[in-house]
């Protein structure tokens, strides 16, 4: 366990007295000249337990009931059913425009997959090949990529998805759908990569990306995109957002070819969804990096990844999708809950009485956009309702579950709590961290989250060949 900082030099202090640092105070070595940004490494002593953070709202109850009594919505809804039912409702209906009044959970998860999960597959994903065929591709580029992949076409596994899309000014497609692996398959595959040329004009990858995102997820089978290019685009930016918006469902391996590969397109892809990006210098083969990426690729994977909260009654929550649908060793799962606490509203609150949140994966968890909790039981069928028109498989809650109790209610004001472990159903005892000093209690308002629309990509012209 211990902390540290890639980018500043820092100190770290605890209480000298205490028989183990769960509370330590960071202090910047030398002054912050604000020309990057902070960022702090802390590890755990148990790094594969579930971690919850809790961060209280820039309002108390107190105030957040006089702010909810002066809006429109509230004032009309009451005055004609004043009822408990009515004022929670409301309140569930405003939790999206609400979220720096709540209190905000998040969960960090990494579990030790290896350890845990022995009998774990390798991931039998969907493999797409992404292949620049512009004209700087000529020559000994494009007989380099050709090679490669008729190796890795041959290793992968039986039963995997797989299809080679060619790229340029337009781009052209093997498949007009990924297909098995088999002997048939394979023999076509390799017919048509020996046929190809570098004669499809200048670059273009979003177009050929914006047609695979919206092909359906297969379930079961993660999608692991391979791009090979040895130039820049124009719009960089565009590509990278868009990869980033889809992460939790495809995660992209680049190789840059050559000198003229751009560093930002090939690390920004793989960064976005934790992939590799490689780069080949002049008369480097590039055989053994695609192989490097494929193993990893390839690794055991845990798919259908859901997260079950238990709440309190007496609480409304508002959750977000699953950062990913898809966990390889090293992975994090991480997930986000808006709560607000009900029981001033309701006559008679239970407070053993518990609701469940389910939290299932979304393409779009790149953006800022939160699922409406459902009461328990009903999880699967509000997905069905709620997920986007992109083909995109719902996920089953069971294969990874993780329930979370917490009483949200806390008699003293505290800016941040945290845990280790989460139990079954019972509350968790909140500590106070390091940045809540006792000697004074200054509200920290969360930074507002701009709620963004789960939009279709729209529709481009695309062309598909069978080569």
């Amino acid at each position: 366990a211990g902390v540290e900082s890639p980018t500043h030099e820092i100190r770290a202090d605890a209480d000298p007295s205490a028989r183990s640092a769960k509370s330590i105070v960071i202090t910047l070595a030398n002054k912050h000249t604000f020309d990057r940004p902070v960022e702090i490494l802390i590890h755990p002593s148990e790094p594969h337990m579930p971690h919850v953070l809790m961060e209280e709202g820039d309002m108390t109850p107190a105030e957040y009931e006089r702010h909810l009594k002066g809006k429109n919505d509230f004032i009309k809804g009451t005055k004609k059913d004043p009822s408990a039912e009515k004022k929670t409702d409301i309140i569930r209906k405003r939790l999206n425009k609400d979220i720096p009044h709540h209190p905000v959970i998040m969960l960090n998860f990494c579990p030790d997959l290896r350890t845990l999960q022995p009998d774990l597959q390798k991931a039998q994903g969907e493999f797409i090949f992404l292949v620049d065929r512009s004209r700087s591709m000529s020559g000994v580029n494009i007989n380099r990529v050709k090679d490669a992949l008729l190796v890795i076409l041959k290793s992968l596994m039986p039963a995997c998805l797989f299809n080679v899309i060619g790229f340029g000014s337009t781009f052209k497609t093997l498949f007009p759908a990924s297909q098995t692996y088999c002997e048939e398959s394979l023999a076509m595959a390799c017919e048509s990569i020996k046929r190809i040329r570098a004669d499809m004009g200048g670059t273009n990858i979003l177009l050929p990306l914006k047609w695979v995102i919206r092909q359906p997820i297969h379930r079961g089978h993660p999608r692991l995109l391979f791009l090979l290019t040895d130039g820049a685009i124009s719009n960089t930016g565009k590509v990278l957002e868009l990869l980033r918006n889809h992460s939790c469902s495809t995660r992209c391996y680049s190789f840059g070819i050559g000198p003229n590969a751009c560093r930002r397109l090939v690390r920004g892809l793989a960064a976005v969804s934790r992939g590799i990006a490689e780069f080949l210098a002049e008369g480097e083969r590039l055989q053994p990096k695609m192989i490097k990426s494929l193993k990893k690729a390839m690794a055991p994977v845990l798919s259908d990844v859901s997260v079950e909260w238990v709440f309190p009654e007496s609480t409304e929550v508002l959750v977000s999708p699953v950062s990913t649908s898809c966990l390889f060793p090293g992975d994090r799962l991480v997930g986000y809950g808006i709560v607000c606490d009900t029981s001033p509203y309701i006559s008679n609150p239970r407070s053993d009485k518990r609701r469940r949140y389910s939290m299932m994966h979304s393409q779009e968890s790149g953006s800022s956009v939160f699922f409406h909790s459902q009461e328990e039981g009903a999880g699967v069928e509000s997905w069905n309702h709620s997920r986007d028109s992109e083909g995109c498989c719902p996920a089953e809650p069971d294969p990874l579950s993780r329930r979370a109790g917490m009483d949200v209610k806390a008699s003293s004001r505290r800016r941040a709590y945290s845990t280790t472990q989460i139990a079954d159903h019972e509350p968790c005892k909140k500590v106070p961290t390091a940045s809540d000093p006792g000697t004074a209690l200054v509200k920290t308002p969360l930074r507002k989250t701009h709620l963004q629309d789960l939009q279709q990509v729209s529709p481009e012209p695309w062309q598909m060949d069978f080569q």
